[in-house]
């Protein structure tokens, strides 16, 4: 019922897919890393965005604050709630996706481009 109220208080109107999205939960491995308060703005509202229909979002994040971290856990939102059938990532170090653990648990879903190969 809460969660109702609040969904009209924000203007929120979700139809299935867009409530899977919505209401499905963050990655969690056996490292404990957790995402810190700013993460979860950012995934939150990201996420909040794609559901209202919204096409492009740009996420702006300070050096070192997590932004593949972040990234990660919204691309796992809508991989997992089966609201986008591809996403592309793009990092302009190919160290961020090939040494990055946050992208771990897509396995064989993800592919990766060097120099457009």
């Amino acid at each position: 019922m809460l969660w109702q109220e609040w969904l009209t208080h924000k203007g929120i109107h979700i139809y299935g897919q867009q409530h899977a999205l919505i209401t499905q939960g963050y990655y969690s491995d056996s490292s404990n890393k957790t995402p810190r308060y700013y993460h979860l703005l950012a995934i939150n509202r990201t996420t909040k965005a794609i559901a209202r229909g919204k096409q492009r979002i740009l996420l702006v994040m300070a050096t070192g604050t997590g932004k593949t971290f972040t990234a990660s856990q919204i691309i796992w939102r809508l991989w997992k709630a089966k609201a986008r059938k591809g996403i592309l990532f793009l990092a302009d170090l190919l160290w961020s996706v090939t040494m990055a653990h946050d992208f771990k648990p897509f396995g064989a879903a993800i592919s990766k481009s060097r120099n457009g190969r």
